[in-house]
């Protein structure tokens, strides 16, 4: 039924993959990924992918699979290197161009719009990678070296809202000016 492969093809035409119902297995290494690179805080490593090529019963050509690395992203809050598991469960439902993409049935398929044949099979996955990423990567609170300074910034913000407090405003004459005149 489906032919395994331990290499991956640089190009693919995903219409025949579809049509042959194969199955690829294999690693991507993460430097080929030239548009995720630079979001990353570190490019060693490769993503491991499991894909399985069918046509759907309405006909589509489709590919589902899982694609899996550990990514290495720099947090937000710290500015220091932080370890994020990729898991990502991939279902895309393969179309050209001049195809209306509301034809895709619900919620199960993306659309994957082919512009060109072959396709190259890096991009595509770097595609669906990039759009997993969080877009503010941050550790967790408890984890992030920076949590001694926001406790810091914290406390002082907790002061400064305290002496506000406290403090009249300016402007609280004029409310007493601005009521209603009763009785005439």
């Amino acid at each position: 039924m489906s032919k395994r492969q331990e290499r991956l093809p640089v190009e693919v035409d995903p219409f025949r993959l579809a049509e042959a119902r194969r199955l690829l297995e294999g690693e991507i290494p993460l430097t080929l990924m030239k548009r995720l690179s630079p979001l990353l805080a570190n490019a060693e490593g490769a993503v491991h992918l499991s894909l399985e090529f069918g046509v759907d019963t309405m006909g589509l050509a489709a590919m589902t699979g899982t694609a899996q690395a550990d990514l290495e992203l720099l947090c937000q809050r710290c500015m220091e290197p932080m370890d994020w598991p990729l898991e990502l469960q991939l279902a895309l439902a393969f179309i050209r161009p001049d195809v209306d993409e509301a034809g895709i049935p619900g919620p199960y398929y993306e659309p994957y719009v082919v512009e060109s044949v072959p396709l190259r099979l890096s991009d595509m996955i770097e595609d669906e990678i990039i759009l997993a990423l969080p877009s503010i990567p941050r550790h967790e609170l408890a984890q992030c070296p920076a949590s001694e300074w926001l406790q810091e910034d914290e406390s002082a913000a907790t002061e400064t809202a305290a002496d506000d407090e406290q403090r009249q405003s300016p402007f609280s004459a004029l409310a007493d000016l601005n009521t209603p005149n009763k009785g005439k």
